[in-house]
């Protein structure tokens, strides 16, 4: 069995203790032209991309492709005409279309079924690809001590609707019980658009802003800090968060950090209706955080998120990718193809 992975950087293998056999990688600035060259070279049974303007102008140089393309559907908006004419397209010349959540794979069902396309159909088409993370060893997380009392790590970009006022006026809220208590921001950028009106908030007291940190600092930060924070206020019928916001939700849990997080369809499908750390407001925040001072309170949520994290890790994620291409290889063979 051989595989091969195009990137537009170089990646060494054991890169952030990614360890991978069988797999050799390819650095090419234009990545469709490389993968349509390899493809000529090695007759691939599959070829899987991400990204929906990615998948479209592969398919553009090599329509032939579309045979045995597994697409991941990061995000899609069906009041968009022009982003549904882009999935629709995929959507007939794909094999497979993977969506990172239950919900968005479920909505994508029903809007298909509104087009007559019948359910087995459905089934063997569209599959749930979940985002994987990858968590610290049980020894590296026994190293780090956490603090007391608990802080609140929030990471990720700072856009308007990821709730950074909210997020701000509920540690000062926590403060006045736990004057020790600290907000820390982890975050690659800032919109644009968002960078002045956030600079206030960013030297609030009680916030610490760390800008960018590695994968393994954020890590053992979140780690330290021991309750993650993930706030989506949207407008939008489908809450639809984004790829980053998706991830680290997923890493807190993996890692056993308490989540507050707001009621949005892909959190509900993930920690279940009755989790009773779903927030709204900075005084439903204020309360979850008072309610995890209980040690006992704590662990059971740093059990439970724990548990729904471990579905997500690397190695056992991938089990639903390795599932969908023995199925559909096994297709290909018993069709002669």
């Amino acid at each position: 069995m051989k595989f091969d992975c195009v990137l537009p950087f170089e990646w060494k293998n054991g890169t952030d203790k990614f360890h991978f056999k069988h797999i050799k990688f390819y650095q090419a600035t234009n990545l469709n032209e490389r993968i349509v060259s390899l493809n000529q070279l090695n007759e691939y049974d599959l070829i899987f991309i991400r990204g929906r303007k990615q998948a479209i102008r592969l398919l553009e140089k090599d329509a032939s492709i579309g045979k045995k393309l597994l697409f991941l559907n990061i995000n899609y908006n069906l009041n968009d005409p022009r982003i549904m004419k882009e999935v629709n397209y995929l959507w007939k010349n794909s094999r497979v279309m993977f969506f990172q959540s239950t919900p968005l794979a479920d909505r994508f069902k029903a809007y298909m079924r509104h087009k007559k396309v019948d359910s087995d159909t459905l089934e063997k088409k569209i599959k749930v690809l979940p985002q994987y993370v990858q968590p610290l060893s049980k020894e590296e997380r026994e190293q780090i001590k956490q603090v007391r009392p608990l802080h609140l790590l929030k990471a990720g970009v700072i856009r308007p609707r990821y709730g950074l006022p909210v997020a701000v006026r509920a540690i000062q809220l926590i403060r006045k019980e736990y004057p020790k208590a600290r907000l820390h921001l982890l975050y690659p950028s800032i919109v644009n658009k968002y960078r002045l009106e956030s600079e206030p908030f960013l030297k609030s007291p009680g916030v610490v802003s760390h800008g960018e940190a590695s994968a393994i600092d954020t890590k053992k930060m979140i780690v330290k800090a021991g309750i993650g924070l993930a706030l989506l206020y949207d407008n939008t019928p489908d809450k639809t968060p984004s790829h980053a916001y998706l991830s680290r939700v997923l890493e807190y849990a993996s890692l056993g950090a308490p989540v507050l997080t707001t009621r949005t369809p892909g959190n509900v499908d993930l920690f279940g209706q009755e989790y009773p750390l779903f927030v709204e407001n900075e005084y439903d925040i204020l309360n979850c955080y008072k309610r995890l001072q209980d040690p006992e309170f704590y662990e059971s949520m740093s059990t439970f998120v724990s548990q729904v994290g471990k579905a997500f890790v690397g190695k056992n994620a991938v089990e639903k990718l390795w599932t969908t291409m023995k199925e559909v290889h096994q297709e290909k063979k018993s069709k002669g193809r």
